[in-house]
């Protein structure tokens, strides 16, 4: 496969699979099309999404797709600008949804753990792994086997590790079993 140096130094593919009859002319919009999206989104892997979304919807609707190269491509920028519109919308939304949990924590409804520096230290005397799977089952409430699940081991291992990592715990902080 080789590569061609594309928009504002992005580099791609110029083998892009495509099928149909529009495969050609689909294959000569990906730059036009990164450029738009490039110039109108501030992140390079949106701008990247955003021309595959175009490509899929422009793949899937290829019969309603004007037949002439420069029709399909005020068509597809028709379907770019609708895409752009549905990014901006969820930009937005995802926006607004982080700013109302900003105001939550802030406002503390959603209780954190109260957490002291010697349990801090302590925990941090932990394996990465030991410290994630002590942290699941007491602080976010989910049993030893639930625990081993989300961290993909065998529920008896996680028992064993568990074991150990509060043993450990108890002898840093120094309380009595």
């Amino acid at each position: 496969m080789s590569t061609v140096e594309g928009i504002d130094g992005l580099v791609f593919v110029d083998k892009v699979v495509l099928v149909g009859p529009l495969q050609d002319v689909m294959r000569e919009l990906i730059p036009d099309l990164l450029g738009y999206f490039l110039n109108r989104l501030d992140d390079r892997e949106d701008a990247a999404d955003a021309v595959a979304d175009t490509l899929l919807v422009l793949w899937r609707k290829e019969r309603a797709v004007p037949a002439g190269t420069e029709d399909a491509r005020r068509y597809a920028f028709g379907v770019a600008r609708k895409i752009l519109v549905t990014a901006r919308r969820g930009r937005r939304r995802h926006t607004a949804l982080a700013d109302r949990l900003r105001v939550l924590v802030r406002e503390e409804i959603i209780p954190g753990p109260e957490v002291d520096i010697d349990l801090r230290t302590a925990l941090g005397s932990l394996t990465d792994r030991d410290r994630e799977l002590v942290l699941l089952v007491a602080w976010e409430g989910f049993s030893v086997a639930d625990a081993s699940q989300i961290l993909g081991i065998r529920p008896d291992a996680a028992r064993a590790r568990y074991s150990r990592a509060r043993a450990q715990l108890r002898e840093t902080l120094g309380a009595t079993p």
